[in-house]
Parts: structure tokens; sequence; C-alpha cells
């Protein structure tokens, strides 16, 4: 049983970023398919509604810059504004890129915040922010924001695989190889470990006596 465990957990953490673009698209795709089953009229009123919705938070947010749940909710409104936008329009990416902004500003006053119930918030919105970056194809983004979240996180293994994960998806091996290496430290006896074993050892630039090589990760002293 424990094995069977073992294995849907890795396949889960292969699966993670293709299912997180896939609904991101998914989701986008739905406004459009209600507003043909209704002539229209249904969507219009939904972007009336999401329309007043932005312009309620945005309010809020200009009176209480600190309003944490403003510009969480701020976000949110871009982000569903965003999924009834046609896809790939400039009116789409514009929602995408001010609810990463929204999502930001709230991240900022939530990592200033104590408690379980903040970090959680905190952790929350960092996945909303990289559910945003992927709609947009930002991996680098996305990359930065796991990395924020293995520091709230430093013990979570599946953190800094996904983090690796979305690195390599940047173009950005250096990362992915300090990732990857730390979720070894963390779970030598992951029943991916080969592979990833695999990966470090055919991204790991050749040493040479040059100066300045690149730094290779060290062990983990715990």
């Amino acid at each position: 049983m424990l094995l069977d465990r073992k294995r849907v957990k890795f396949w889960q953490k292969w699966v993670f970023l293709f299912m997180a673009i896939v609904m991101a698209g998914f989701l986008i795709m739905i406004p459009i398919t209600q507003g043909k089953g209704c002539g229209g009229g249904g969507t219009s009123a939904v972007t009336k509604q999401l329309d007043a919705d932005v312009t309620t938070y945005k309010a809020q947010v200009a009176t209480d810059p600190t309003n944490v749940t403003a510009w969480i909710a701020l976000g949110d409104a871009y982000q569903s504004r965003a999924n009834a936008q046609a896809p790939k329009s400039a009116a789409q990416n514009n929602d995408l890129a001010s609810a990463a902004v929204a999502y930001g500003k709230a991240t900022a006053l939530l990592e200033t915040q104590k408690g379980a119930a903040a970090q959680q918030q905190l952790l929350d919105t960092y996945q909303k922010m990289i559910s945003v970056d992927l709609a947009l194809k930002d991996y680098q983004a996305a990359s930065s924001t796991y990395g924020k979240i293995t520091v709230v996180t430093p013990k979570d293994a599946t953190a800094f695989f996904d983090w690796a994960s979305v690195a390599t998806q940047a173009g950005d091996t250096n990362t992915a190889l300090l990732a990857f290496t730390r979720y070894l430290q963390l779970a030598p006896n992951a029943p991916d470990a080969a592979q990833v074993r695999a990966w470090i050892k055919a991204n790991t630039p050749s040493s040479t006596p040059a100066a300045s090589p690149t730094p290779t990760p060290k062990p983990s002293s715990t």
C-alpha cells in the first residue's frame, strides 16, 4: 500500500503543471461557450458584473491600501474577467497582468504578518499568482513565486520539485539544478529520485579549471 501511495504521489507531481495549464485554458473557454449557448446575453451580463466587481475592489484598495482581503478579491475579479475575454487577446492579457499585480500587493502585505492563518493565506495567494503566471506563460515569474513558497515551507520536498519543474520551463537550468538537488536532500528515496538524479547529471555543467565556475549545491548538513 505504501508503494502504491508513493507511485500516486509521483505521478501527481509530474502532471501538476500540465493540469494547471490545461485548467487555465479550460476556464478561459467556459464563458465563450456559455455565451454562444445563450445568444451572448448571458456573457454580457456576466461581463457587466465582473466590471462592477473590479470597480468595487479597486475603490476599496484605493481607500485602504493595506486591505489584504480587498487586494485578493481584486485579483480574483481580474482573473475571472480575464476568463471571460477572448483567448489570447490584449484584454485578457491585461486582466491577467492586473490580477498578478493585485496578488502581489496582497502577498507583500501577508509576508509581514505572523501566525498560521496568515501563512496559509500567503501560500494560497502564491498559488493564485502561479496560476496567473502559467496562463500568461510567464514561467520565470512562476519560478520566482515557487522560490518564495520554499522560503515559507523549506521542508516541503514537493514545493522544491514543482519549483524545479517550472524553472526548466523557464529555461533556468541553474535554478532547476538547485531546486532538484534540494528535493533529493529532502526526499532521497522518492520514487522519482533516480530520474531526478539522471536529469541533474545530464544538466550539470562540466567542471573546468577556469575561474568562477558555476557553483554546485552543497549537501544538506541535516
